[in-house]
């Protein structure tokens, strides 16, 4: 009988490979992740929908083969006129889109038929004072949690009050259950907590930056802990938050806001090019560190 004969297979695999992306580490653990390039590998649809100004007209743009925006099919939508977001797709899983109806509200992506970019030429959502995105599906994100982790590259012009992502207490649309912000100004940013609807508001500021200069803001509220951390470019700042939340909170059932306080105050003048939302603890350095991959 012949012996039998194995062939041993040296070729390289290394091509077929699909590539990383940012927040694959975090995979699982995300309860909403938008960005305007893909942010996790196994996300596999759209970008972000768009209305072009000229006729009114929507389309989903979505991504290269490198994991960027197709920006020239964006601009090819767009034509000579600007266009507008009206879904940013939420690429962690659970379909959980922002999302934003109204036309004058809606963040803009191209100008006259220029995108807008960062300092890197990468894309980049202007938010003009009156703009924002709303999380429909999100009511009740900060219900009966241990603690929540936002994550946000934006930068703020404007010298006043500007919130970046909020989320209301559930008895009052105008009360601040959580809220990461440039405050009082574009310089300050700050992440301010309360446990529960009927607590005490703490704030805990963060580095002070440029005004104007693209930021890697993070803010996580440790609830039952008692504690609020924000970092800022990798720098992290901690302060108690007090009282700790010892029993379940059942009254916070608004959702989230991206651009402006869900109260309709404090709108965002500026620009924001990712967006993380966690019910966990993320690990803020290696947050940090995937934030910093796409930096626009």
């Amino acid at each position: 009988m012949a012996a039998p004969r194995f062939a041993l297979d040296l070729t390289p695999r290394w091509g077929g490979r699909a590539a990383r992306r940012p927040l694959d580490i975090f995979a699982g653990q995300l309860y909403a992740a938008y960005g305007l390039r893909r942010l996790l590998s196994a996300y596999a649809g759209p970008c972000v929908r768009v209305r072009r100004a000229a006729d009114g007209a929507e389309a989903d743009i979505g991504f290269t083969a490198t994991g960027a925006l197709d920006t020239a099919a964006l601009l090819a939508f767009a034509g000579a006129g600007s266009a507008f977001a009206t879904v940013w797709y939420d690429q962690a899983g659970a379909a959980r889109d922002a999302s934003q109806p109204t036309g004058a509200a809606q963040p803009r992506l191209v100008t006259a038929g220029v995108l807008d970019v960062g300092p890197n030429g990468l894309p980049a959502a202007a938010f003009a004072g009156a703009h924002y995105m709303d999380v429909p599906s999100a009511a009740g994100f900060l219900r009966s949690i241990p603690v929540a982790t936002y994550a946000v590259i934006s930068r703020a012009t404007a010298a006043s009050g500007q919130a970046v992502i909020a989320s209301s207490a559930g008895s009052s649309a105008v009360q601040a259950r959580a809220l990461l912000a440039y405050s009082p100004n574009a310089t300050a940013p700050v992440l301010q907590v309360r446990t529960t609807d009927s607590s005490t508001l703490s704030s805990q500021p963060g580095a002070a930056v440029v005004s104007g200069a693209w930021t890697r803001l993070i803010g996580r509220a440790r609830f039952a802990e008692g504690g609020i951390d924000i970092a800022v470019n990798g720098t992290t700042n901690t302060i108690a938050l007090s009282p700790a939340q010892n029993t379940p909170d059942a009254n916070s059932v608004i959702g989230v806001r991206i651009g402006a306080f869900t109260g309709g105050t404090l709108f965002l003048t500026g620009g924001i090019s990712t967006v993380v939302l966690a019910q966990s603890s993320l690990d803020l350095a290696a947050l940090d560190a995937a934030l910093a991959q796409v930096m626009p």
